[in-house]
């Protein structure tokens, strides 16, 4: 499970916000393990009526973590199930999606941008030449399953990624998550089973 520290970190780093509906705030700390794994989404305006938080918590790496907090709000967004108001199937769709954006080479980019591993003078991936299919080398955001991985036998990053996410759109709460995280939901202090 990782390398761990011999004292943990316990600087915290937090964030709040709000808007007219609600308002949150979260705090991470890196603890016992070498390097911060984790990380967050939190929009309280993902539209006009919908908010969305997210926690990531990268498992072998921080990777996954940080590409699904950057990517899989947009994908809600962009599913046809969300825009019928169909928020669980949306959400579903959605976590599926991070896999196969990441199995391209549009996804392995972006994925090695997130884990540092581009060569800021060259542009280029350690260990991979990178050659889009598209002639101009422009890719859309829908092209990312269309897109071969970096060699014909890649499966995607070595690192994974718990996800719990909260979406709130009117007075519907939806709650998704995969791997080992939870949600629990309080109120005034009291725990609501």
């Amino acid at each position: 499970m990782g390398i761990y520290l011999s004292s943990p970190k316990t600087e915290k780093f937090s964030e709040d916000g709000e808007n007219d509906c609600l308002r949150y705030g979260l705090s991470s700390m890196q603890g016992w393990r070498a390097t911060m794994e984790d990380a967050h989404a939190a929009y309280t305006d993902l539209d006009e009526s919908t908010s969305f938080f997210g926690v990531y918590d990268g498992h072998g790496g921080k990777v996954v973590a940080k590409f699904c907090a950057k990517f899989l709000h947009q994908q809600v967004l962009k599913s046809e199930t969300y825009l019928t108001g169909d928020i669980g199937t949306s959400l579903q769709k959605a976590f599926l999606r991070m896999d196969e954006m990441m199995r391209g080479q549009k996804g392995w980019r972006e994925l090695s941008i997130l884990g540092d591993k581009i060569n800021k003078f060259t542009g280029m991936i350690e260990g991979l030449i990178w050659s889009p299919r598209s002639s101009d080398g422009n890719c859309q955001v829908d092209d990312w399953g269309l897109e071969e991985g970096p060699h014909s036998d890649f499966a995607g990053p070595t690192s994974g990624s718990t996800a719990c996410v909260a979406v709130i759109r009117n007075n519907q709460l939806v709650v998704a998550n995969a791997g080992d995280s939870r949600c629990v939901i309080s109120r005034k202090g009291q725990v609501n089973l």
